[in-house]
């Protein structure tokens, strides 16, 4: 599988984000947060009660892809812009848990900060307006049985992604 561009590049992630932002309601901007007024605006959006809208997520959207290999995508493309890591990217952070009485691994290994990452904001791919997408967020064209985790599952969802990018403006 070649990873979508916004997997890899953060530019074009944050490109094609923000305007989702401003053009099809994604959000709540920090979705640890009540954020009422963002759920009432979707419930009336999508003409239903708030605690129907709130169910609504990125992370049970049929657009939000996290097969394997998209989450491998994701986790890959947060390296640092040469695409190496520096053997002393986390050193500091090995020494800091040694410092507060934290057991290391005794084979020494370095924590995986990827996965880190990807697992606390649990994203996947929004094969609807190409970015890396946070489940605990929404946006207006929402489609009920997601998310994809499996590729079989993704191959069937791409017809009915044709027609919902149909309906929406093309990103500049």
């Amino acid at each position: 599988m070649q990873c979508p561009i916004e997997t890899t590049d953060p530019l074009a992630n944050l490109k094609n984000r923000n305007w989702a932002f401003a053009n099809v309601g994604y959000g709540p901007a920090n979705p640890e947060l009540p954020n009422d007024e963002f759920w009432q605006a979707k419930s009336k959006t999508w003409n239903t009660d708030l605690e129907q809208a709130m169910s609504m997520r990125c992370g049970n959207c049929a657009a939000f892809i996290q097969t394997p290999e998209m989450i491998e995508c994701i986790t890959d493309g947060m390296h640092s812009e040469d695409g190496e890591e520096s053997d002393d990217d986390y050193e500091g952070d090995t020494e800091n848990a040694a410092m507060e009485g934290e057991e290391s691994d005794d084979e020494g290994d370095e924590p995986d900060l990827e996965e880190a990452v990807q697992e606390a904001a649990n994203l996947g791919y929004c094969e609807l307006f190409h970015f890396k997408c946070a489940a605990a967020r929404t946006c207006d064209a929402w489609l009920v049985g997601g998310p994809i985790t499996r590729t079989q599952d993704n191959r069937r969802s791409m017809q009915a992604m044709r027609f919902y990018r149909s309906n929406f403006p093309q990103q500049d």
